[in-house]
C-alpha cells in the first residue's frame, strides 16, 4: 500500500508537470501567429466583449457591423469609440446604429467593457438602416450609416443613401443629412461605407455590388468630398475593378499604419476574415490565409470586421454568433503582434 501511495503521488506529480508544460506552450502560441498559422488561421479567437444597452428587450445586446476608432487625444472624455448595429434573429428592422465608448484597460490595451452612449437612429416606418462607421475630424465625431428604402431616402430621391450626423460632445447631435445617394435598386455603389483620411483628403470607400441578374462584387468605389465635410457631399472619384480575392468581397474596414493601407473584409456568408494591404490605398492585394475562419476557430458569422494597429499590436474586432435557436451575435476582440502577423501571412503567400 505504501509503494502504491508513493507511485500514485509521483503519477499525479508527473501529470501536473505535463499539464503545466502544455499550458505554458499554449500560452506562448496563443499570441504567436507564426506558430498558429500552421493550423490554417493567422490569429486566434480572443475575448468576448462586455456590451449592454438599455434596450435589451428589443435588441438583446446583439451586435454586428462594428466600427472601432481610437482617438489618441480623447473625445468627450474617452479615447475609444464604437458604433455597431443589432441584427437579432436576422431582423433588418433592428439594424439601427448604436454609439458606444470605452476606456483603455490598465495595461493600455483596448477596452473589454463598452458603455452605451446613444441610439443614433431608430427603426424607420419603412425600410431599414445598416452599415455604420465612425470618422473623427477636427474635434467632431461623425457617425455615418446607410438607409435603405426609408421615407428619408424617398423624400430625397434615392433608393439607398449614406447619411450622417456629427457631435462635439457625445450629448447633442446635428441633424442627419445625405452624403451619398444610390438610385439603382439592382446595383449598390456605396455599400458598407468607410470614411477615412487618404493622403490628407477625406474619402469614402464602399463596396460596389450587383444584386441582379446575379449577385456579384464589382469592386470598390472611392468617393471624394465636393466641399468641406460640414457642407459637402461625396461624389464617385473612381471605381476599382473586382478585387482578386478567394471569397466574395462584401463588408470591410480600412486602416492606415506606417503609410500603408490595410483592409480587413468578409464575404456575405461571413465565414472568414481576410487581410489585405496597399501602398497607395487603391490597389489592394490580399493574403491567402484567413485571419480567422469558421473551420479552424469553430466560431461563425463574422459579419463585418474592424481593425487597427496600436503600439505595434494588431487588434481585430468582429461578431461571433452565439449558440442557440435564436440567432444572436456578440462582439469579440483578438490581437497579435503586427510584425509577426504579417510575417506569418507572408509565409503562406498572397492571392495573385
Amino acid at each position: 500500500m505504501k509503494k502504491y501511495n508513493i507511485f500514485r503521488k509521483w503519477y499525479i506529480y508527473i501529470l501536473l508537470l505535463c499539464f503545466l508544460s502544455c499550458s505554458k506552450e499554449e500560452d506562448e502560441t496563443d499570441n504567436d501567429p507564426i506558430k498558429y498559422i500552421e493550423l490554417g488561421n493567422a490569429i486566434k479567437v480572443g475575448v468576448k466583449l462586455n456590451i449592454n444597452t438599455p434596450f435589451s428587450n428589443k435588441y438583446y445586446d446583439d451586435f454586428i457591423h462594428p466600427c472601432v476608432r481610437y482617438i489618441k487625444e480623447g473625445f468627450a472624455g474617452h479615447q475609444w469609440w464604437l458604433v455597431a448595429t443589432p441584427y437579432y434573429n436576422y431582423d433588418n428592422k433592428l439594424e439601427n446604429p448604436i454609439l458606444l465608448c470605452g476606456d483603455s484597460n490598465p495595461d493600455g490595451t483596448p477596452p473589454n467593457k463598452w458603455t452605451f452612449v446613444k441610439l443614433i437612429e431608430d427603426t424607420p416606418s419603412k425600410g431599414y438602416n445598416s452599415d455604420p462607421c465612425l470618422f473623427y475630424n477636427n474635434g467632431k465625431l461623425w457617425i455615418f450609416w446607410r438607409e435603405n428604402w426609408t421615407p428619408f431616402c424617398t423624400n430625397n430621391g434615392s433608393i439607398r443613401a449614406t447619411v450622417g450626423v456629427y457631435t462635439l460632445d457625445a450629448k447633442s447631435f446635428s441633424e442627419k443629412r445625405i452624403f451619398a445617394k444610390e438610385i439603382s435598386a439592382t446595383i449598390d455603389s456605396e455599400m458598407c461605407p468607410i470614411v477615412i483620411n487618404h493622403n490628407g483628403e477625406t474619402k469614402l470607400y464602399a463596396t460596389y455590388y450587383q444584386f441582379e441578374p446575379e449577385r456579384k462584387n464589382l469592386g470598390l468605389t472611392i468617393w471624394k468630398l465636393t466641399n468641406k465635410i460640414e457642407t459637402g457631399v461625396f461624389s464617385i472619384e473612381q471605381r476599382i475593378q473586382p478585387l482578386k480575392t478567394n471569397i466574395d468581397f462584401w463588408h470591410f474596414d480600412i486602416f492606415e499604419f506606417q503609410n500603408v493601407y490595410y483592409c480587413v473584409y468578409t464575404s456575405e456568408e461571413a465565414s472568414q476574415i481576410i487581410l489585405g494591404r496597399s501602398s497607395d490605398g487603391i490597389n489592394f492585394k490580399f493574403f491567402k490565409t484567413p485571419l480567422i475562419s469558421e473551420k479552424i476557430s469553430k466560431k461563425k458569422y463574422f459579419y463585418k470586421p474592424t481593425a487597427m494597429v496600436l503600439n505595434g499590436e494588431f487588434y481585430l474586432w468582429y461578431p461571433c454568433m452565439e449558440s442557440g435557436a435564436v440567432k444572436t451575435s456578440k462582439l469579440w476582440m483578438s490581437h497579435a503582434p503586427f510584425d509577426k502577423l504579417i510575417k506569418a501571412l507572408e509565409s503562406k503567400g498572397m492571392i495573385e
